[in-house]
C-alpha cells in the first residue's frame, strides 16, 4: 500500500479536531483533495470534508471549520484586525461624523481637529481589540463570531447574534460570559475619557459610552449574521430587474 491513504487519514483526524460553526453541515463542504485521491486509490466514492476557514478570520460561516487559536494567535488576530481597511474606515467615518456636528470630543472644526478625532477613535478601537484578544488568551475564550446560518429561524438568529456580545465560546467548548469583549469596551471608553479635551472628561460618560458601544456591537453582530442573506437578496433583486 502507498502512503497516500495514511495521509488522508491524518488530514481527516486534524479536521475533525477543529471547532465548527454552529450552522456547520458536512454536506455543505466540498471533498478534500487528499480524501478524493484516497478514494481513487481504494476505488470508493469521495466523501465530503469540512472547508477550513482562514486562520485569522474573525467570522466563521456555516460550512466552515475554524482553526484553533492559541494565546499568541488571539493577540496576533487583534493586531491584524487593526491593520484592516475596515478599522481605518471606521475611525475615519466616526471622526467625520463628529467633525460634521462638532460633537464630543471637542477638538474644533479645522482639518487638524479631524485628524485628532480620527486618531482618538482609532486608539479607542485598538485598546478594545487588544483587551479582547489578551483577555481571551488569559481566560481561554474564543473571540470569533460563529454564524448560526439560514438553517435556523429568524428569531433565533436575531437573539443569538445579540447575545454573542454578552456570551462567548470557550476553547474547551460551551459558553461563558464574554468578559474579554466587555472589558475591552469599558477600557476603551476609559481611555477616551483620559485623552479627550478637559471639557469632555466625565466618568459618567464612560458608563453611557460603554452601553452605547455594547448596543453598536450588537448591531455589528446582526450584520455578520444576516450579511450574506442581505447580499444574496440584493443580487437576486438586481438580476430580476
Amino acid at each position: 500500500m502507498s502512503a497516500l491513504p495514511e495521509r488522508a487519514l491524518v488530514e481527516a483526524d486534524v479536521l475533525a479536531s477543529l471547532p465548527d460553526s454552529p450552522g456547520f453541515s458536512s454536506s455543505q463542504a466540498p471533498a478534500s483533495s487528499f480524501a478524493a485521491m484516497n478514494s481513487e486509490v481504494e476505488g470508493q466514492t469521495p466523501t465530503a470534508a469540512p472547508t477550513v476557514a482562514r486562520k485569522y478570520a474573525h467570522t466563521i460561516k456555516p460550512g466552515f471549520t475554524a482553526v484553533p487559536w492559541g494565546p499568541k494567535d488571539k493577540i496576533a488576530a487583534s493586531i491584524l484586525k487593526m491593520g484592516t481597511v475596515g478599522a481605518v474606515f471606521s475611525a475615519a467615518f466616526t471622526g467625520g461624523r463628529q467633525q460634521l456636528f462638532d460633537s464630543r470630543p471637542h477638538y474644533g472644526t479645522d482639518s487638524g481637529a479631524y485628524g485628532e478625532r480620527v486618531g482618538a477613535d482609532y486608539a479607542r478601537q485598538s485598546v478594545q481589540a487588544m483587551m479582547n484578544g489578551g483577555m481571551s488568551a488569559i481566560l481561554r475564550d474564543d473571540p470569533r463570531y460563529y454564524v448560526l446560518g439560514a438553517g435556523h429561524s429568524f428569531k433565533s438568529r436575531v437573539v443569538y447574534a445579540a447575545e454573542r456580545v454578552l456570551i462567548t465560546h470557550k476553547d474547551s467548548g460551551g459558553d461563558t460570559a464574554n468578559i474579554p469583549l466587555l472589558t475591552g469596551i469599558v477600557a476603551s471608553q476609559a481611555l477616551a475619557n483620559g485623552i479627550y479635551p478637559e471639557r469632555d472628561r466625565d466618568w459618567a460618560r464612560v458608563a453611557t459610552g460603554s452601553l452605547g458601544s455594547i448596543a453598536s456591537r450588537m448591531g455589528t453582530q446582526e450584520f455578520k449574521e444576516f450579511g450574506d442573506d442581505i447580499r444574496q437578496y440584493l443580487r437576486h433583486k438586481i438580476k430580476k430587474n
